[in-house]
Parts: C-alpha cells; sequence; structure tokens
C-alpha cells in the first residue's frame, strides 16, 4: 500500500491505526507504564492486547489504572519462563501477531523468543532498531544496533542494515537514506568501522539494498548537518537528511539512542526485526508514550 512518509509519532499512530485485526501478546506487564500502553492501544482501537502472566500482580495495577479486567484477555500464568513461552506459543499459532516484553529482563525475553525450534527465529540474522521522534526534526530517525548484535562483523552490519532499511521502508521512505557512523570520514585500515563502511557503500552501488542511499563512514556532525559535511568537502544527499545511522557497535547506538532521549527529549520506539513476528522491547524505563509507540511500530510492521 503506498502512503507518504510517516514523520511523528502521531503519523505513526494514525497510520497503525488504520490496520484492523492485530493482536498483541503481552509479558509479564507487572508495571503501570506497560498497562497504560496496553489500555491506550485497546481504548482505541490500536491493537488487541493479550495479556501473559500472573493475575494476582496485573490485576490490582489495573484496578489503580481503571482498567476493566473483563475488557482484556489475560492468561493467568504464575511462573515467569512459562508466561513468557506461552506468549511466544501464541505468536506461533498466529492468535497474537506481535511479542511485547513487560517487566522482565531483555535476555529473558529473547532467549526463547529466538529459540529455533520453539521460538520465532525465522532463519536470518535479527536485530534491534530504535525509531526516534526527536523535538524539532523533520523525519523519524532509525538508530541500530543498540540492543542485540555486539560487534557485529560485515556481513552482520549488511543485515542488521538490510532489516532497518525495510523498517524504513515501512515507515513511507521510498528511497531511504543511511549514514554509517565512524570516527572519521575516510578509509583508515586500522579502524575496521571504516573498512566496513566502505564495504557496505560499495555493496550499496551494486544494488545490495535495493533502492537505498548508503553513506560512509561518517562522523556524527556529518550526518547530521550537511553543512559541517560541507566543511569537509564531503559531497552527499544522506549528510544532514539521514533517516538511518548504522553504528558499529551496540555501545555506540544504545549510547546515541539514550542521550537523545535524555538530553533531547526524544521519544524512542524499540523493536526487534528479523523475526517471524515483531518483538517490542520498550526499555523499563520508558515513559508510556514511548511505550504506545512501539506498539504502532509493531502494528504497521505486523503480519496478519
Amino acid at each position: 500500500m503506498d502512503m507518504t512518509q510517516i514523520r511523528n509519532f502521531e503519523e505513526l499512530v494514525a497510520a497503525a491505526a488504520e490496520k484492523k485485526g492485530v493482536a498483541i501478546a503481552v509479558t509479564v506487564p507487572y508495571d503501570k507504564n506497560t498497562l497504560h500502553a496496553v489500555k491506550d492501544a485497546r481504548d482505541s482501537g490500536l491493537a488487541r492486547p493479550i495479556l501473559f502472566g500472573d493475575a494476582d500482580r496485573i490485576l490490582p495495577l489495573m484496578k489503580e489504572l481503571d482498567m476493566k479486567p473483563a475488557n482484556f484477555e489475560i492468561n493467568d500464568v504464575k511462573d515467569t519462563a512459562e508466561a513468557v513461552q506461552a506468549a511466544i506459543d501464541s505468536v506461533r499459532a498466529g492468535n497474537a501477531h506481535i511479542l511485547m516484553k513487560g517487566t522482565i529482563a531483555t535476555g529473558a525475553l529473547l532467549k526463547p523468543a529466538l529459540d529455533k525450534a520453539g521460538g520465532l527465529n525465522a532463519g536470518r540474522l535479527v536485530s534491534h532498531l530504535v525509531v526516534l521522534d526527536i523535538p524539532g526534526f523533520d523525519r523519524l530517525l532509525i538508530s541500530t544496533d543498540g540492543g542485540m548484535n555486539i560487534a557485529p562483523t560485515l556481513p552482520e552490519k549488511a543485515d542488521i542494515l538490510h532489516n532497518a532499511i525495510d523498517v524504513a521502508r515501512a515507515l513511507g521512505v521510498e528511497t531511504p537514506k543511511a549514514a554509517v557512523l565512524a570516527a572519521v570520514e575516510v578509509l583508515n585500515p586500522k579502524m575496521q568501522a571504516t573498512v566496513d563502511a566502505a564495504c557496505l557503500c560499495k555493496m550499496a552501488d551494486r544494488g545490495a539494498f535495493g533502492n537505498a542511499l548508503v553513506e560512509g563512514p561518517l562522523a556524527m556532525d556529518n550526518i547530521l548537518s550537511a553543512e559541517a559535511a560541507k566543511k569537509k568537502n564531503i559531497r552527499s544527499e544522506v549528510c544532514g537528511q539521514a533517516d538511518i545511522i548504522l553504528s558499529p557497535a551496540i555501545e555506540t547506538a544504545n549510547a546515541l539512542n539514550k542521550s537523545l532521549n535524555y538530553l533531547l527529549h526524544s521519544q524512542n520506539a524499540g523493536i526487534v526485526v528479523g523475526t517471524k513476528a515483531p518483538i517490542i522491547l520498550p526499555s523499563r524505563a520508558s515513559d508510556p508514550r514511548s511505550k504506545y509507540a512501539s506498539l504502532a511500530l509493531g502494528v504497521l510492521l505486523a503480519k496478519l
């Protein structure tokens, strides 16, 4: 379906709301922020939440948020690991279309979710990305990978980039512009990030990523500012206009995402892609709006 580019979370939610029949399997929602996002998703018609966890812990929180338990499907599973697996099984069976992390460590959810036999593994590299809605920015920005792949190799970076480009296209970006981040803009054999960036650009030139522009290595100033790039005699449509920032390692992307969130007050929607179904991984510290935006992103990417 053709659509215009989605440039902020309000437009993201509106686009996701057009999709009907999406169900979300929510694992152990024992915090108010998660349940608040779930309530909003149900009340707005964005998606149908299915809750998995200890009802004795869920129901008191629902009462505090004025949520009517009768309006929600609650699978009462006391043990956390069993609740997680039950949620995964519901997605595998097609009863739900998205898996969402609640009050649980990311690793405790991803280990069973990515299991080849009983999880949502699709036989391709799985990566994490964050879609950022930054105040004053004229578009959404995708940052990857700050949550899964620790020190990706060149082939892994290519897969991570593929995943991010797919999401950019789902957000209505006809020709995604991807910037490959490094500390400098020149090829330095002693800096693997610059070597990988140059290789990714050559792959892009040969059509490896389809209709997308890939530029790198680029330092952050040139990614964010076309003027800064011009001063360094860098001529590229990506500079100052990037839709995607591909970081060289997990620490870089993780720090970038959290810095933008806490310093510039961005709203961050986190998700895992490359699986049979989207996995929503909002931070346990995320506010309800970010978690709701993560839900909307998952709905937009869900396959019915």
